[in-house]
């Protein structure tokens, strides 16, 4: 082989790939965006509009950590609405905020400089640690709007809230993040005060407290734009002009106030941040409001359109163990297009074991109708894919009763259809225990309320005999040969090379395929024996990659132009001309990459078509870079609304969320030789303390909920890799979990793939790279040096047997020999 093989273009001009993803990026924003409220304001009439808010001009395209995207440009809000022949009418106030935020981050900086002065360079890591990543530049949110600030010659005010969210860091409980800060509140009072028609824009990925609606009657509008991607500002011109009708439907719960979640005082820093207590089982999201009767403000599933829809079930059919009911859509409003999203609800019923009242069970949306256009379609689901777990027998039963049927357009807002009559309780799958909790939880039990069905609604018999047993096989795993070459290698390596293959080779080190500023690789040590390395990048808006790389001859990489902004502090600045590229000189690579609307923005279209095709997009930026696979797609469940990341991950509901990633797997896997890699495996939904917190969860809670969508993920969509979590499930490490890894993935869902650590996951305690291997995670992330050594030494002790390692290093080597890269 070459010495390296580098990816990426060559020159820096627009792409045509590039053009194609943005108009792609726009259409995803446009359709995921919810309209919230609208008393008559949208679409807008004016073109001349009085525009404030932090996310105006500083408008939050996507969330912090890995979920950062270095896109070549992003449109604000401010610049889409220009774009779309817009004039703002006076930007006074967006001036100052410009202004008022480079002094504070002046002074930041300032006060970062002199914190550091002690430190030495070869202490970076421990700076970084210590002093810069602790102490983050506060969003801001600008001050009061002062009379001078406000046009005259305008009836239309449009306020952008934003909010900044990521990795290692949840949201809090303060104004200024969950709530609206009080410079904020004060401004809408004056613009409601002020304009006939106020838009209160929602830049944020995740949920605010919005009690000021209860307060102040002159918002007229409301619309969740969450964070859209590189095209987020040309989307919401879209959207606001009507050239485009909002579609987007919201994945989540909006309550009237935070204490309506359930047990929302203990989740995260305002309860015991190392100890949490999954009390309220399954009733997670909308399955807590409608069991408690607690009213939301906005129901999952709900949005507004400028059109109106008509929803006609038209019948529903039973065959074996399949439901599915055909409904005809029609537009009835005389003046848009636009799109309907016809949502599916099962009401099971109570027995043994408590249901919720009511689950999504399907969905469909429909094409563009014109106005007075209609269109028809089935909505179908499989009976045991309804099935409840009960933790006493190990099972997965249909319980005896009633289960009522339900088409309409959100959680709340649906009819009863049909009945479906079960007259014997079926178990549907004999399973095995897995991860019992580490103490009582105390879960919540609520009353029990048996459902009565008028008797005119049509009942359908289930045939019992159309359900066959399915059994779970537990042998413990065998090495898998998908490839030719994976067969021929894994009898012939050393051990020493076994072990190479099962851990990353850390930080340094380009190996064969080189895609610059990839976060990661697999072993770049065993290039003579015709082993290549294969390349990760960050996710899930899109692919991660420095956009500006330079190279020498001999494969060393420098920096183009300049070292990157987090690097330029102090005496780092001095190495800058160390290394930087020389003129003339060495090989230059450019990777702009598009960022996607964030995922539950993704989620929000309700469209798996349209995600399915972000999938095929991402996958040729993969074969352009030299990606094999992509850390993505986030699928953890929105448990909180305060979880730093859920911006990362689609829902509350793990249909949704499993069906959305499925969607995105299929896309980027319908090229040759690319994987997703599906995380956090699992309930990685608290992002403070996330390395040592216990997630507790009762094992039903767990199946029915926390795990769910990763297995609809795997079953439909047979992702190449699977991310384990940093947190614990019940006391034990997810990557240290054979229950997780073994016994639920592989053997229950039959899953035959790559599993990997997160990054650094398992360094943090003596032996745990060794339970790594012997619990079914087969690459430890990104790799150290005392990885592998713990596990030859594990070899030695025979703790560790070469069949465990063969096992895991088959995995890593179906994954090479079948990628994108891989030539002989």
């Amino acid at each position: 082989m070459a010495k390296f093989r580098l990816f990426g273009r060559k020159t820096d001009e627009i792409s045509d790939r590039e053009l194609v993803n943005r108009r792609l990026a726009r259409r995803v924003a446009a359709e995921g965006m919810v309209l919230l409220k609208n008393d008559g304001v949208l679409p807008l009439q004016s073109k001349r509009i009085a525009l404030f808010g932090a996310g105006a001009r500083m408008t939050v395209k996507g969330g912090t950590g890995s979920g950062n995207m270095q896109e070549r440009y992003s449109v604000s809000i401010e610049e889409g609405m220009k774009n779309a022949g817009f004039e703002i009418a006076s930007t006074r106030w967006l001036d100052r905020f410009d202004a008022s935020y480079e002094e504070e981050k002046e002074a930041w900086r300032l006060g970062i400089e002199e914190r550091i002065k002690h430190y030495k360079p070869w202490q970076v890591q421990r700076m970084f640690d210590e002093v810069i990543h602790v102490t983050p530049l506060r969003f801001p949110v600008g001050d009061e709007i002062c009379p001078e600030d406000l046009p005259e010659d305008t009836d239309t005010a449009i306020y952008a809230v934003a909010r900044q969210a990521g990795e290692s860091t949840d949201r809090r409980l303060e104004k200024g993040d969950y709530y609206l800060s009080d410079v904020e509140e004060n401004n809408l009072r004056v613009l409601a005060a002020k304009y006939d028609k106020v838009l209160l824009v929602i830049n944020s990925g995740g949920i605010l407290d919005l009690s000021i609606l209860d307060r102040i009657s002159g918002i007229g509008a409301v619309l969740y734009f969450v964070q859209g991607g590189e095209e987020g500002g040309n989307a919401f011109a879209d959207l606001i002009s009507g050239s485009v009708t909002p579609s987007g439907r919201l994945t989540d719960t909006w309550a009237m106030k935070y204490e309506d979640y359930p047990y929302a005082g203990e989740f995260g820093a305002l309860g015991d941040v190392l100890q949490q207590d999954y009390r309220e089982g399954i009733y997670v999201g909308y399955r807590w409001f409608d069991v408690n009767k607690i009213e939301p403000r906005w129901p999952f599933g709900y949005g507004l359109s400028y059109a109106d829809f008509d929803i006609e079930e038209q019948g529903t059919g039973l065959c074996g163990s399949t439901v599915s009911v055909r409904v005809c859509v029609r537009n009835v409003s005389r003046d848009y297009s636009g799109k309907e999203v016809v949502q599916l609800y099962i009401a099971k019923p109570d027995g043994k074991l408590l249901k919720e009242r009511k689950a999504l069970a399907a969905f469909w949306k429909t094409g563009l109708l014109a106005p007075d256009g209609q269109e028809t379609g089935t909505l179908e689901f499989d009976l045991r894919d309804c099935a409840s777990y009960d933790e006493e027998s190990a099972c997965r039963i249909l319980e005896a009763g009633e289960y009522g049927i339900y088409i309409g357009s959100d959680s709340r807002n649906n009819t009863l259809c049909a009945v479906l009559l079960l007259d014997r309780t079926i178990v549907v799958e004999k399973l095995t225990n897995i991860l019992p909790v580490p103490h009582p939880i105390g879960t919540f039990v609520p009353d029990r309320a048996a459902a009565e069905y008028p008797r005119e609604v049509p009942r359908l018999t289930v045939d019992a005999e159309a359900f066959v047993l399915k059994e779970a096989g537990y042998e413990a795993p065998k090495p898998v040969m998908k490839t030719q070459q994976t067969g021929d290698y894994i009898k012939s390596l050393s051990d020493r090379e076994l072990v190479e293959l099962c851990v990353g080779p850390g930080y340094s080190g380009l190996g064969y395929n080189v895609t610059p500023t990839a976060v990661g690789r697999t072993s770049i040590s065993l290039l003579k024996r015709g082993i290549p390395n294969i390349n990760f990048s960050d996710g899930p808006a899109g692919l991660n990659l420095c956009p500006k790389n330079a190279y020498t001859k001999s494969g060393i990489p420098n920096y183009v132009d300049e070292v990157p902004k987090d690097w330029q502090w102090g005496w780092i600045r001095k190495i800058e001309p160390f290394v930087l590229a020389k003129p003339g000189r060495g090989y230059r690579v450019y990777q702009y990459m598009t960022c996607f609307p964030a995922v539950t923005l993704q989620a929000q279209t309700w469209n798996p078509a349209l995600i399915e095709e972000v999938g095929k997009a991402i996958g040729t930026e993969m074969t352009e870079t030299g990606v094999t696979l992509w850390l993505a797609p986030g699928m953890n469940i929105h448990r909180n609304p305060l979880c730093g990341r859920n911006f990362e991950y689609y829902s509350e509901d793990p249909f949704l969320s499993g069906t959305m990633a499925a969607a995105v797997t299929r896309g980027v896997q319908s090229h040759k030789g690319l994987g997703v890699t599906i995380k956090h495996f699992c309930c990685n939904n608290q992002e403070d303390k996330r390395e040592t917190v216990s997630e507790n969860v009762p094992e039903r809670t767990l199946r029915e909920i926390y795990l769910r969508g990763f297995e609809i993920a795997v079953r439909e969509a047979k992702p190449r890799a699977v991310m384990t979590s940093y947190n614990m499930v019940n006391g034990v490490h997810t990557f240290a979990s054979r229950d997780l890894c073994v016994k639920v993935l592989r053997s229950e869902w039959g899953y035959d793939g790559l599993v990997m650590t997160d990054w650094t996951a398992s360094e943090k305690n003596p032996g745990e790279h060794t339970a790594c291997i012997l619990s079914g995670n087969d690459l430890i992330m990104p790799g150290h040096p005392k990885a592998k050594k713990e596990l030859q030494d594990a070899l030695k002790s025979g703790r560790l047997k070469r069949a465990d390692l063969e096992t895991a290093a088959a995995n890593v080597l179906n994954v090479i020999f079948s990628s994108n890269v891989w030539e002989i």
